[in-house]
C-alpha cells in the first residue's frame, strides 16, 4: 500500500548536503489467508512471517510502506536509509532475518497480487536488543534506483526469507510509521551580478583593457562557498567555447586567453565540491582594447601661459586649461592631475579649472585615456604662477607670553585684495578687512607658555574672492617662568622646608604649586614679584617642587622650579660597646643601644632586636633613649627602630647592623697524622677567649658533658680515650665552650678525629669555631 510521507529539514551535516527526514504516514500488509484482501491503515502493528490464530489457523504476512520521494527529485542523492522498531518478537532466542526489499508501485497489494520485488535492501545493522526498538537499513541504492525510474513514490516490503516465513517461531511485528533519512546534495543557484573586470555587465558589451577579470554572485542551499565554472567564446564562434573552474570561488582572470579587439560572450555557473552543477547564467558580452591612445594631448592655458617671472595668475586664483586630443577619435578623456575630465566627443577637448598652491615655477600633466581605460603617453604644460602672497612683519619680535603683537599685512602682486585671513598658530582663522592701500593691521597675543616660538600665518582675499597661498612670520613667546631657591639646607621628612620664588614673567601677582604632585595651591606674590612658601614632606629621597605665576589678566607663566633631596626622619642609633657595621664584644657581653631623632617632637622608641627581644622605651626631655641589650648570638646582629612623636605619628623604620665576635676558646689536641686509633689517649688545651671567664665544658660524642676549673693562666687540660670497640671510619666528634661568670655560655669550637684500625697509626685533629 503507498504511503505518503512529510518532509521535515534539519540541520545541515559537516559535509555540503542536505537532510530530510520522510516519515511513513499510510501502510497496508497481506495475509496468506485472506489472498485477495489488501489491508489498509488497519489499527495495531504491522506483522510479518507467519503467526498462529485461534483455532490453530496459520496466517503468513508480508508489510508494505511507501515514501513520496518529491525532496530529493532533482538533487542528487548521496545516502538513504530506512528505519523502524520491533514492536512483537514470537521468539528472541531465533536469530533476526527480517528482510526489506524494493517493489515496484502498489496501491493496494494483496497475497494474490503481490508487487514485484526489485532490489534487497542491505540490513538490518546487527541490534542485540530484543525487541528492538530501532532496526535500520541502506537504501541508497534502492531509492536511486526509483528516482532513475522516474518514481515520485518508493515502496518497500517488510516480509521473511521463503524458508522462515511459513514457521511461527520466526514471526514478528513492527511499528508501521517507518521513517526514510534521505542525504542530497542541492545544486548551486543560477548565478546573478556579472561582471567583467568589476564593471556590471550591461546590454551594450563593455570594453575592456589589459586585464579581463569576470565576476558573479553564486549562492548554493548547501554550501557558504560555492565554486563557480565559466565558459567563454567569441561572439562571431561560439563553436569556440572554453570552459575552466573560477579562482578566488567566484571569479576568473582570462586575460591571457583573450586576444586583442575580439567581441565575447560569456556565462557562469555554481559548481559545489561534490562536482553538482547549477543552470548556466544568462549571457554576458566584452569586447577587447589592449591598445592605448599613440599620442599625448596637446594642453593650453589663456590664463596661464608664461613661462618666466614675474608669471601670470597667482596662487589661489584659478585658471582654465585646455586638454585636446587632436581628432584621435579612440580618446574618450584625459587622466590629468586633478583627476578624470571627459572629452566633449571622440578624439575632442575637456576644459578644467586648476588654482596654484604655489608661486613659481609649476607644471600640469594629462594623459588620453580610451573607452577601455587605456591610457596614453603624459604631456607636460609648464608655467610660471605669480607671486601674490600677502607681506607680514609684527612687532615685537620677542617678548613674554601674553603680549600683544602688531601685525601688518600688505599685499603683493596686481590682483586688488578686499580682506585677509590670518591665525596665529593653534588660534582659529579670523578675517581682517583691507584698507584703501590694501594693508590692514591686527593684533595677536601669544597665550600658551609652551609655546616658544610661534606662526603668524596670513592669506589675502583677491578682488575675484579667491584667497592666495599662505605667507607666515615667526614671533617669540618667552614663557616666563619662575625661578626657585631653596633656604632650606637639608631639608628632612616631617620638617617645614622653605621656598623663595621669583617671578619672571611681568605683572605677576600669584604663584600656584604643587609639592611632590599633589594637589595645586596658590599664593599671593609680595609687590617685588617674590613669595616664601613652606612644605612638610611627608617623605623621603627626593621631593619635587614646581609652580608657575599668574598675572592680574589671567596669564600663565611657564612652570619653574627645582628637585630637592628629602633626607629621612628614622631615629639614629649609636653603640659605644657594639659600633655600626664593626665586629667587637662578645655573647654575654651587655651594650648600651642610643636613640635619637632627626625631627624634634619624639616621644618614644620602639625598637626590635629579633629573637623576642622587643619594645618601646620613652624619650627623655633631650629626645634621646637608650636600652641595654646582651648579644645571645656571635656574628650578625642587627636592630630596627621607629619614633613615635607627639602628635602620634610614627617615622620611617630605620635599621642598626652590628657584628659580635666570636668568643668560644681555643681548642689544641696533641693527636697527630690523619687517623686515631681504638683505645688511643688524646690531650687535649682550652686557653680562654671570653671574657670573665668562670669555667669550661667539653664533651665526646654524645657523651656526659663535663667541666672544667681554669688554671692560673685561665688555662684547662683534658684528656680522653678513644672508645676500643670504635669502628675503622668512623669519627670521634669533641665539643668544647667556655662559661663566664654571669653564667652566659660561649660559642662552641670542636673538632673530629677519623678512626682507622692499623697499629701505630696516629691522628692529628684541627680545632673549629661552631
Amino acid at each position: 500500500m503507498v504511503a505518503t510521507g512529510t518532509a521535515v529539514l534539519t540541520a545541515a551535516p559537516a559535509a555540503a548536503e542536505s537532510t530530510t527526514e520522510v516519515a511513513a504516514s499510510t501502510w497496508a500488509y497481506i495475509d496468506s489467508a485472506a489472498p485477495k484482501a489488501s489491508f489498509v491503515d488497519q489499527g495495531g502493528d504491522a506483522p510479518v512471517g507467519a503467526h498462529t490464530y485461534a483455532g490453530g489457523t496459520n496466517h503468513v504476512s508480508k508489510s508494505y510502506v511507501t515514501f513520496d520521494l518529491s525532496a530529493v527529485r532533482g538533487n542528487r542523492l548521496q545516502s538513504a536509509y530506512v528505519s523502524t522498531g520491533e514492536t512483537a518478537v514470537t521468539d528472541c532466542s531465533n536469530a533476526r532475518s527480517t528482510e526489506l526489499w524494493l517493489t515496484a508501485p502498489a496501491k493496494k497489494p494483496t497475497w494474490n497480487t503481490q508487487p514485484a520485488e526489485l532490489l534487497k535492501v542491505n540490513g538490518p545493522y546487527l541490534d542485540s536488543s530484543c525487541p528492538s526498538d530501532r532496526l535500520t537499513w541502506t537504501a541508497t541504492a534502492a531509492i536511486q534506483n526509483a528516482l532513475d525510474a522516474g518514481r515520485t513514490t518508493a515502496t518497500f516490503v517488510l516480509r521473511l526469507p521463503e524458508n522462515q516465513q511459513g514457521d511461527p517461531k520466526f514471526g514478528r511485528e513492527y511499528d508501521p510509521k517507518a521513517k526514510l533519512f534521505l542525504n542530497y546534495d542541492r545544486p548551486p543557484a543560477k548565478p546573478t551580478g556579472l561582471s567583467v573586470t568589476y564593471q556590471p555587465c550591461t546590454a551594450k558589451p563593455l570594453v575592456v583593457s589589459r586585464q579581463v577579470v569576470l565576476g558573479s554572485d553564486v549562492t548554493d542551499p548547501d554550501d557558504d562557498y560555492p565554486g563557480t565554472e565559466f565558459a567563454f567564446w567569441p561572439a562571431e564562434h561560439p563553436d569556440q567555447r572554453t570552459t575552466l573552474g573560477g579562482s578566488g570561488r567566484t571569479s576568473a582572470e582570462i586575460t591571457s586567453l583573450v586576444s586583442e579587439g575580439v567581441t565575447y560572450a560569456w556565462q557562469v555557473r555554481g559548481k559545489d565540491d561534490s562536482g553538482v552543477t547549477g543552470p548556466w547564467s544568462a549571457t554576458c558580452k566584452f569586447t577587447t582594447d589592449f591598445t592605448p591612445p599613440a599620442a599625448a594631448p596637446v594642453i593650453t592655458s589663456p590664463d596661464y601661459h608664461a613661462e618666466a617671472p614675474p608669471g601670470s595668475g597667482g596662487t589661489g586664483v584659478p585658471g582654465t586649461f585646455v586638454f585636446d586630443a587632436k581628432g584621435d577619435t579612440d580618446v574618450v578623456g584625459f587622466r590629468w592631475d586633478g583627476g578624470y575630465a571627459a572629452a566633449d566627443h571622440r578624439g575632442g577637448k575637456a576644459t578644467v579649472r586648476y588654482a596654484p598652491d604655489w608661486s613659481g615655477p609649476a607644471n600640469l600633466s594629462a594623459a588620453a585615456v580610451d573607452a577601455a581605460g587605456n591610457q596614453g603617453p603624459t604631456a607636460y604644460y609648464r608655467f610660471w604662477v605669480a607671486s601674490n602672497q600677502p607681506g607680514v612683519t609684527c612687532t615685537p619680535y620677542d617678548d613674554y607670553v601674553g603680549v600683544t603683537r602688531t601685525c601688518t599685512f600688505t599685499p603683493y602682486g596686481t590682483t586688488p585684495v578686499t580682506g585677509y585671513v590670518y591665525h596665529l598658530t593653534n588660534q582659529p582663522d579670523e578675517t581682517v578687512a583691507a584698507g584703501p592701500d590694501g594693508t590692514a593691521t591686527v593684533t595677536v597675543t601669544p597665550s600658551d607658555p609652551q609655546l616658544t616660538y610661534l606662526q603668524v600665518a596670513v592669506r589675502a582675499r583677491l578682488a575675484t574672492g579667491y584667497l592666495t597661498a599662505e605667507h607666515s612670520t615667526s614671533v617669540v613667546s618667552e614663557p616666563g617662568e619662575p625661578e626657585v631657591e631653596s633656604l632650606t639646607a637639608n631639608p628632612t621628612q616631617g620638617l617645614p622646608a622653605q621656598f623663595r620664588v621669583h617671578a619672571v614673567l611681568p605683572g605677576s601677582v600669584s604663584f600656584t604649586y604643587h609639592w611632590n604632585q599633589e594637589d595645586l595651591i596658590t599664593v599671593p606674590l609680595d609687590a617685588d614679584g617674590t613669595a616664601t612658601v613652606t612644605v612638610t614632606p611627608s617623605a623621603s629621597f627626593w621631593g619635587s617642587f614646581y609652580g608657575y605665576t599668574t598675572t592680574a589678566t589671567g596669564v600663565r607663566s611657564g612652570w619653574g622650579g627645582l628637585n630637592v633631596s628629602v633626607a629621612s626622619n628614622k631615629p639614629n642609633v649609636t653603640s659605644a660597646e657594639y659600633p655600626e657595621g664593626q665586629t667587637s664584644g662578645a655573647v654575654g657581653v651587655p651594650g648600651t643601644f642610643v636613640f635619637s631623632s632627626p625631627v624634634p617632637g619624639a616621644a618614644s622608641y620602639t625598637y626590635d632586636f629579633g629573637g623576642g627581644v622587643h619594645g618601646t622605651v620613652p624619650a627623655g626631655p633631650d629626645g634621646t633613649a637608650s636600652v641595654v641589650f646582651t648579644p645571645t648570638q656571635s656574628y650578625i646582629n642587627s636592630i630596627r627602630v621607629t619614633t613615635t612623636f607627639a602628635d602620634g605619628t610614627v617615622s620611617e623604620d630605620g635599621g642598626y647592623t652590628f657584628y659580635v665576635a666570636y668568643s668560644s676558646p681555643r681548642l689544641t689536641c696533641d693527636a697527630t697524622g690523619w687517623s686515631v686509633s681504638p683505645g688511643q689517649h688524646i690531650q687535649c688545651t682550652l686557653a680562654p677567649v671570653q671574657a670573665n671567664l668562670a669555667s669550661y665544658g667539653y664533651q665526646v660524642d654524645s657523651g656526659p658533658q663535663t667541666t672544667l676549673a681554669p688554671g692560673p693562666d685561665g688555662t684547662a687540660t683534658f684528656g680522653f680515650d678513644v672508645p676500643a670497640d670504635r669502628q675503622s671510619g668512623s669519627y670521634v666528634q669533641l665539643r668544647a665552650w667556655s662559661t663566664n661568670t654571669a653564667g652566659t655560655k660561649s660559642d662552641e669550637t670542636g673538632t673530629s678525629f677519623y678512626v682507622y684500625v692499623n697499629s701505630g697509626a696516629s691522628a692529628r685533629g684541627t680545632a673549629l669555631a661552631v
